[in-house]
């Protein structure tokens, strides 16, 4: 039986498609987002003057949906709760370029997610598991 640091860390190295939410003057806003999961971080690219970059430098504090693939009402998934902020992680970005090439024209700016809480939802039908990585 795998542990629950096993099954979230299989979540995050084999979903890269999740749902972002954050804070837009006081209301929730969400959107799907490719995320790239990199020692206990997540990393995504965004325009540097899109809606999603604005919000971050005016409150970090985001929620992500990975790992829901829609297979069924209990499956499992990652409920992430986090800080967000734009990063200048070359090496990182560069991974991110080589995954998405078509990013690499515009001007964009890569966004640093660190994990402060994590839970898994729906794991044998149960509601949720804090998972702790570190």
């Amino acid at each position: 039986m795998k542990s629950n640091k096993d099954i979230a860390l299989q979540i995050l190295n084999e979903n890269s498609i999740g749902v972002m939410a954050t804070n837009n003057n006081g209301v929730p806003n969400s959107r799907y987002m490719t995320f790239h999961y990199v020692e206990s971080k997540l990393y995504t690219v965004a325009e540097k003057n899109s809606t999603v970059a604005r919000e971050i430098s005016e409150d970090g504090g985001t929620h992500i949906l990975l790992g829901y693939e829609s297979e069924g009402i209990l499956e499992t998934f990652l409920e992430i709760e986090g800080n967000a902020a734009t990063t200048l992680n070359d090496a990182v970005k560069q991974q991110l370029l080589e995954k998405y090439p078509s990013h690499a024209d515009g001007d964009f700016v890569l966004i640093q997610i660190t994990p402060t809480r994590m839970r898994i939802m729906n794991k044998n039908g149960k509601n949720q598991e804090e998972v702790h990585l570190i």
